[in-house]
């Protein structure tokens, strides 16, 4: 007997600013399109009061809920508010959720470092898939801006293949897939000194009939999606923030590496969290 946990619902949280309405009307969008409730979630600091309640969030769940609606019966909306401290509120959630809906990062790549953000504290450690609302486009859900997901080859990586794959199969969306290399990170023999300014043609047919193989077996389970595959030279941060100003989301893999780390040895998810132009998928182990 299959002991796999039962995923359900689109989780989207409230706290009363602009960006998490934002958010959350994205989220109504996707729900919409995966056929999946929408849980409006409002996290409190402390247990509220029995008698008293907790007015203010009942008024942020309130607005959520009619900007989610826009005077239409067509989506099935929970409501709740948790105790806190947000992030664990959420990341528990996220254990029977089928993905998670946050409002974009407070605070700054740097002050995230030094002071945390829960964005980044959630997207490290949910286990569904977390999307970061960017709101720099509309929320409605494109048919015609490609679905992007970032491909290395990792277990990470080709989870978010995967939910890259489904996504754009359930917007009616093209997918575009970016794998990204570099002379010093290339493996075994195809890089050395000797290498280094030579030309560089072999390589990339490598690379290219890699990326080709490791979505040959998407592609079949999805036929209908558009795929082009993108190689390019250069870092994947750099590339896929590029990427970003044209698409509707972009998929990515991340290791959890708290800030601190992440400033010092590079995370691709984290940069994007902070600068991307479009809403961005975090896909860990769950």
């Amino acid at each position: 007997m299959s002991t796999a946990r039962i995923r359900r619902g689109i989780v989207a949280g409230i706290d009363g600013s602009d960006g998490a309405l934002e958010a959350a009307a994205w989220a109504a969008s996707a729900a919409r399109r995966f056929e999946e409730p929408l849980h409006l979630v409002h996290v409190v600091p402390k247990h509220p009061n029995s008698a008293d309640g907790h007015p203010e969030g009942d008024e942020f769940l309130d607005a959520a809920e009619r900007i989610v609606l826009d005077g239409q019966q067509d989506l099935e909306v929970e409501r709740s508010t948790h105790p806190g401290p947000p992030a664990h509120a959420l990341v528990e959630l996220s254990k029977t959720a089928r993905m998670l809906v946050l409002g974009p990062a407070a605070t700054s790549e740097m002050k995230s470092v030094v002071a945390g953000s829960d964005v980044v504290r959630v997207s490290n450690r949910a286990e569904c898939p977390v999307v970061v609302w960017r709101g720099i486009q509309g929320h409605e859900v494109s048919e015609t801006r490609p679905v992007v997901v970032g491909v290395d080859g990792s277990e990470l990586s080709d989870m978010a293949v995967a939910h890259a794959f489904e996504f754009a199969a359930f917007f009616g969306a093209p997918l575009v897939a970016v794998h990204t290399w570099a002379e010093h990170s290339t493996l075994g023999a195809w890089y050395s000194e000797e290498r280094r300014f030579t030309d560089w043609s072999d390589l990339v047919q490598h690379e290219e009939a890699w990326l080709a193989e490791s979505l040959a077996g998407w592609h079949e389970k999805y036929p209908d999606v558009e795929v082009t595959r993108c190689l390019e030279r250069g870092g994947p941060m750099k590339v896929l923030l590029e990427y970003s100003f044209g698409a509707q989301l972009i998929a990515v893999g991340s290791h959890g590496r708290n800030p601190f780390t992440a400033s010092i040895v590079g995370s691709t998810s984290q940069s994007l969290i902070h600068h991307a132009r479009c809403p961005v998928l975090i896909c860990r182990k769950g």
